[in-house]
């Protein structure tokens, strides 16, 4: 069974799209509405901003999930207490684990700060990796945060 991919937010459509670009349609990806919080089970889940869908699906994740969030966003933090999964920030801003070095017209330049141990096992070394796409240049990085959780092959 393919790993499943949520993103809840405002951006989860576009987000969603990006992903579902870069992945080529190898995981499947939901983006998570409050019409139905309870949708299938995901191991990755994005979270572009804090909502009370996203308060709802946190409690669900275990040690073995990744929860990806939105670090530009300051009102998420509060709604993870409680949280066991993996946390892997992405933004602008120079705490992120996974920010963009540079933005185009085409897409980005996707950098890796912080070594992490994405799905599979493998560490996920500090590097950059082209991301392309029309949408805005946060749902791209959103996309390629969870496109790294999960790929270690581009990234080697």
């Amino acid at each position: 069974m393919p790993t499943s991919v949520g993103i809840v937010g405002y951006k989860g459509r576009e987000i969603a799209k990006a992903f579902l670009r870069m992945s080529r349609g190898t995981a499947n990806c939901y983006h998570i509405t409050g019409e139905q919080p309870h949708g299938p089970k995901v191991n990755v889940l994005v979270a572009t901003e804090a909502s009370p869908v996203l308060t709802a699906i946190v409690p669900a994740l275990g040690r073995e999930d990744y929860l990806v969030v939105n670090s530009d966003d300051k009102t998420i933090f509060p709604l993870l207490s409680g949280n066991e999964a993996r946390l892997i920030t992405y933004g602008f801003n120079a705490r992120a684990c996974i920010t963009a070095s540079s933005v185009s017209d085409d897409g980005l330049q996707v950098c890796i700060q912080r070594a992490f141990q994405g799905i599979d096992g493998e560490e996920r070394l500090p590097q950059e990796f082209p991301a392309q796409g029309r949408e805005h240049s946060t749902s791209v990085l959103g996309a390629a945060a969870a496109w790294a959780v999960l790929n270690s092959g581009y990234l080697k």
